[in-house]
Formats: C-alpha cells, structure tokens, sequence
C-alpha cells in the first residue's frame, strides 16, 4: 500500500504540500515519477515543473539520496519505508492541472502525486483541516474517488486500486454550491465553485434528462455507482475533461441558466452540450478507448487514429442527446448542426489534412495551432462529428432504419468496454460493417 497525503498548505502561494509514505521500496532501485500529459488532453505538458523542494527521508528521519534521471523521472534507493514530500506549484485555472487560492483549491493527480514505479494499491488523505485557514472558510471536499474513511466535509482517507485510478479522480475543496440528484437510481452530483446565481431546478432537471438518456443508450449494467460534475465558474472560459466516474468543466457564469430564462440561452445550451459530451466519455473513451491509451506511462505521447471517433463520435452525440432527451426541438437540433458544418466548411485545412491524420498529430498540429492552422489542419472533433452524422445516415437508410450508429456503440460497448479490451487501428471500421451488415468501404 503507497499512502498519499496532500494539504492546501498556503493560498497566498498556492502551494499544495504532498507527502508519500513508501513502506517497501523496490531494491535496488524505487522509481518514481511524474506524469507529463494528463488523459483526454494530447499534449506534453511537464507537469514535474511544478514540483518544488522534493526530497526523501526514512520514516526515522534519516536522509536518502534521490537522483533525477531526467525532467520527470527520479530513484533511489532504501531498504527501509520511506517519506516522499514536495510542494506543488498550483497556479493553473483549468481542468488540466491544478489551481489554489484564497477562493477554492481544485487538482488532478497527474500534476499533484508521483507514480511509485510498481502499480501498487493507494490511499489519499486530504488533511485540509490541519490548517487555520481553510478550517476558517468552512471548505468541503468534492470527488467521485472511493470512500475509505471521511468526516462530513470530506476530509478524511479515500482509496484507489491502482495508481492510475488515483490520478483519474480530480478533488474540489471549497465552498462550492451542490445539486444532487439521481438518474435511473445512481446518485449524481453537479458541484458549482465561482460565483454564480443561477436557476438550480431547470439545471438539475435538465441534467437528469441528459443522465437518463445516454445511461438508457447503453446496455447492462452501468459502469458507474456515482458520478460528479465539477463546474468552475468564471468570467469567460469553456472546456471539459472527462475522468473515470467524474468530470472537470469550466464555463462562463453568463452560460449558466439565469432565474426567469423561457427559452435556453445559446450559452446554455453550449453548456448543456458540454455537459452531454463529458458524460458520454463516461462509455466512449474512458471505456471503450484505444488500446494504445490503455496502461500508458503518460511520460511520452501515444499515437492513435482514432480520435475522429472517440471525440467526432462523441460531439455528434452531444447535440443529439439534447434532442433525444426532450431539451431542445428539431429546429433548435438542425441549426446546432448548421453550426457545426459552417466550423467544418470554413476550415480550408479540410482540404489538406484528414481526421486520421488529424487524430494522429493532436500533439503538434491540433494542440499547438498557430496563425496558419484553419489553412493547414482540421478538427478531429467537428470533422469527426460530421462523418458521424454521415455513417449514421447511412447505415439508418440502407437497413431501412433496423440499425443505425447506436447499434456500433453498443456493440463496442458490450465487446470492447465492458471487457476492458482496448480498441486497434482499424477496428472500428470493420465493426461498423459487422454491426450494419452493409460495404462501408
């Protein structure tokens, strides 16, 4: 068991302080390390760089010598149980690392806990009320980790089987705003931090209608006892980021739906969309994935053409969710998708790059675009949704409508997903032929 402990240790610096006890170091050498890109975001992000005054000692206090092999890599070596500690810089206000301040402290465990090289089982304890300040401000714990032993806030000790099940439940802490519910009995969450005055009930009935709707798509048992939507609230940004049972979301305070609101708002739906989307991963990436994304070391990039599916599938979905779920009408449906045609048709990198292509450099070309990327690349997420649309048309009007692109994904769903067998290149393309029994070629 590698025991983790982590504690917001001043705001004013945004430091979390992070300790590690190891009670069997692999002779003759324990390796450790950092992950340098985070699930669901293709892009090397060195997270190590945050890591400050690292160090290790034996739980009697006696010093061992740690040599870094290179920016994210570490070993040494102890036949005694030993204490890791270091301080993480946390000063990044998205879902992708970490952030801390007088305000909330939010973090994901690729930017905050090393890997202790071996896969052994973990526990996290939060100790958050340790310390003056946050016991002043009354904060809470939000997560969607396993329960071992925690108070009423949630501070306390959590558990994970594996190290990369610790780093795929991001942790909220502050005094942030809950909407419980449940869908099709599976106790849900939506956790808002920032300040936001907003019309709870539309939000949660709302929720509960996407929930229902895509837990109805896919069959057998759900993969999921409990689910948290982590909302950040601020001025202006959007994104999303799906984990294991939870998801990281970021959007404007002007999106969220304001008491007296008749029809949804365009930011609303954008962050009902964004909802919808975020939880359809919950199947179609964190399950059924890539095999190559399946047991990554995260330390280097792993390549895939398949993103067009996983996240073009996925955006075709989230709309149609809506639709699906009652939230929004045919017409308000086909002008969403008039929008995303327009994002595909004025793209002239259409024309010069494919959504293979695409899928396969998401590390330089999609994630680090400049000045010249609308003429050079295309969008694996909007290209991708439109091929969706178009094998799904297909498939509905050349079967007379007895199958259709639900049927591939629950096939990969009840073949690959609920198998925990990752998915080759190529493999999805026959699949839609099996499933169909139609030349897709």
């Amino acid at each position: 068991m590698i025991r983790y402990q982590i504690t917001p240790s001043n705001p004013k610096t945004h430091l979390f302080s992070v300790k590690i006890e190891v009670s069997n170091p692999s002779l003759p050498m324990q390796k450790v390390r950092l992950p340098n890109w985070i699930p669901g975001s293709y892009l090397i992000r060195d997270f190590a760089k945050n890591i400050m005054d690292l160090k290790v000692e034996t739980t009697n206090g006696d010093y061992v010598h740690l040599e870094q092999l290179d920016k994210s890599n570490w070993q040494f070596s102890s036949q005694k149980a030993v204490i890791i500690s270091y301080e993480v810089y946390a000063w990044d206000l998205s879902v992708r690392s970490a952030h801390f301040d007088e305000t909330h402290a939010f973090f994901n465990g690729t930017s905050t806990f090393l890997e202790i090289v071996d896969n052994h089982p973990c526990d996290l304890f939060v100790d958050i009320e340790s310390t003056d300040f946050t016991q002043q401000q009354k904060w809470k714990v939000a997560t969607g980790m396993p329960v071992v032993e925690i108070g009423k806030t949630g501070f306390g000790t959590y558990k994970a089987d594996t190290y990369h099940e610790l780093i795929d439940y991001p942790v909220e802490i502050g005094t942030f705003q809950t909407l419980s519910f449940e869908a099709n009995g599976i106790p849900h969450q939506m956790v808002v931090t920032g300040i936001a005055e907003f019309d709870e009930i539309r939000f949660t009935e709302d929720l509960i209608k996407i929930c229902e709707t895509e837990l109805n798509l896919f069959t057998g048992k759900p993969p999921i006892e409990k689910y948290v939507f982590m909302l950040m609230v601020t001025g202006n940004d959007y994104g999303g980021l799906e984990h294991i049972n939870s998801t990281a979301l970021i959007c404007s305070r002007n999106d969220l739906p304001y008491l007296g609101m008749q029809e949804a708002s365009d930011g609303y739906l954008q962050l009902l969309e964004l909802c919808s989307h975020e939880y359809f991963h919950t199947w179609n990436v964190k399950r059924i994935q890539p095999e190559v994304y399946q047991k990554s070391s995260l330390q280097t990039p792993e390549y895939t053409n398949q993103l067009w599916w996983f996240e073009g599938v996925t955006s075709y979905y989230d709309a149609l969710i809506l639709l699906r779920a009652g939230l929004i009408n045919k017409a308000t449906y086909l002008k969403l998708l008039a929008k995303q045609m327009t994002r595909v048709y004025r793209m002239p990198g259409r024309f010069k790059q494919s959504v293979a292509e695409s899928s396969w450099n998401t590390w330089t070309k999609f994630y680090q675009q400049d000045e010249n990327a609308p003429n050079a690349i295309i969008s694996y997420y909007t290209k991708g949704s439109l091929i969706a649309l178009a094998l799904d048309l297909v498939i509905r009007k050349e079967t007379h409508s007895q199958k259709s692109l639900d049927d591939v994904l629950i096939y990969l769903w009840e073949h690959f997903g609920q198998k925990g067998i990752g998915i080759k290149d190529g493999e999805i393309e026959a699949v839609c032929s099996q499933v169909s029994g139609l030349d897709l070629t």
